[in-house]
């Protein structure tokens, strides 16, 4: 632990003793039998900071996958048209910073303490008086952003949505441009277990007499939004790929000819991103030059499909759904290694034996293990070993620091690592290249030299 950012840590463990309390009744951890209680407690908390959802323009991204990346492409469109702008995210990768940025920075990380400093008296008296008791770890943390947007001014807010939609924290904004990436089968403990029920929950943050940007194709789903648009007077907006693709993420890192740089993305998975992006970029009026050149230049999110060292290769991917697998093996292909071996794990409500079907093919050997955070509970290494059936080249290792230390002795100059499954494991190993505190000192995502 830094000295100078003891007060940081101390607000860090204060909110996860929180999420770890068995009183955190959080969306995103557990239904309920009056889910609009988790909007409501929302509602309440913000109010009772000062009504510190006022004198934004508000953009609410929901979706299965692509999320983050359209959440940072806007961001950087924005920044750049002029504008100041703050981005809410979630989950973070290394440390708690990483979810409320403005501009170019994340929330210092004293500031950050001060703003927790100032909000527990709020907490401490809804869970004394309020019919809901206090807000989540979630609710706080939207708070705390929103608090942080207003002191540096913000002009937009993009909110990504933490789970599902139609009780996500951002749902207190009374109006705001809302986009959905794409429905896909995940968090199905709590938005059903069909892709209509899903894409239902997700159109929950459709507000009234505003605008849908959708890149989702499958005219069932859209027959749903459509529907739910009518009904609230909103223009639907259905959005399709571009062909042009920033040419800094149509760079595969190992191609059959050999190596270059950057993220492993040909341009078919994050095409939909930034043409989302930028369709509301247009309808706010900036121009097509500074989307351009703002997309040319976003830094896509920590884990997603991220080099740390080359030679021999080692890659994260925070994939944590059968989609997000998917775009992993998708990047595979280019990859060109004499063996290439995984470490995965994955949260207990996801669909790990589906991940496992999907990348199973494609991996020599895979090591099991878990991640350590508090508020999460991983699969145990022995349950994902069942998932994988008859794989032969499989085996254990409960600490993901040393199942990473024993595999990369392992590494030949052509093997290659990817480490997998989980944003929780991604990140809890990133700091095995970068460590926290560089993040903090910094306030940005730092990349490998």
């Amino acid at each position: 632990m830094t000295k100078s950012f003891k007060p940081y840590y101390n607000a860090v463990a204060y909110l996860e003793c929180l999420a770890s309390s068995s009183h955190d009744t959080a969306y995103m951890k557990t239904h309920s039998a009056h889910p609009e209680q988790y909007v409501e407690r929302t509602r309440e908390f913000i109010n009772r900071l000062g009504h510190t959802d006022q004198g934004f323009r508000f953009i609410h991204v929901a979706g299965t996958s692509g999320k983050g990346s359209t959440v940072a492409y806007l961001h950087n469109i924005l920044h750049k048209a002029g504008y100041r702008v703050g981005s809410f995210t979630s989950p973070y990768c290394t440390t708690s910073i990483e979810k409320i940025k403005v501009d170019k920075k994340f929330i210092d990380p004293i500031v950050f303490a001060k703003l927790v400093d100032k909000v527990k008296p709020v907490i401490a008296d809804m869970d004394k008086d309020y019919i809901y008791g206090r807000p989540s770890y979630f609710e706080i943390f939207f708070g705390l952003s929103l608090l942080y947007f207003k002191k540096m001014k913000c002009d937009f807010v993009i909110l990504e949505v933490g789970c599902g939609g139609r009780y996500d924290a951002g749902n207190i904004i009374e109006k705001s441009i809302s986009a959905i990436t794409n429905i896909g089968l995940d968090h199905t403990h709590l938005l059903g277990k069909t892709l209509p029920k899903i894409a239902k929950e997700k159109a929950g943050i459709i507000k009234p007499n505003t605008n849908l940007f959708t890149t989702e194709r499958r005219e069932s789903i859209l027959k749903i939004f459509k529907t739910i648009c009518k009904q609230k007077h909103t223009t639907f907006h259905k959005v399709l790929p571009s062909a042009k693709v920033a040419p800094s993420l149509i760079s595969p890192l190992v191609l059959r000819g050999g190596l270059r740089g950057g993220c492993v993305d040909d341009g078919k998975f994050q095409s939909a991103n930034q043409a989302l992006a930028s369709a509301i970029a247009k309808h706010l009026n900036i121009k097509n030059d500074i989307i351009d050149h703002a997309i040319k230049t976003t830094e896509l999110p920590p884990c997603r499909f991220e080099i740390m060292q080359k030679n021999p290769l080692v890659i994260l991917d925070g994939a944590h759904n059968p989609d997000k697998i998917k775009s992993v093996v998708h990047n595979l292909k280019h990859l060109t290694c004499a063996t290439l071996y995984t470490i995965f794990a994955a949260s207990d409500t996801k669909d790990a034996k589906e991940m496992l079907r999907i990348l199973l093919p494609h991996t020599d050997e895979i090591i099991f293990t878990k991640f350590k955070t508090s508020n999460r509970d991983s699969f145990t290494p022995e349950q994902l070993s069942k998932f994988a059936g008859k794989f032969k080249n499989k085996s254990i290792e409960h600490n993901s620091l040393k199942a990473l230390k024993q595999t990369i002795t392992k590494l030949r100059p052509q093997d290659a690592l990817l480490i997998t499954g989980s944003l929780y494991l991604t990140g809890e190993l990133r700091k095995y290249w970068i460590s926290e505190n560089k993040i903090l000192i910094n306030r940005e995502t730092c990349q490998t030299s």
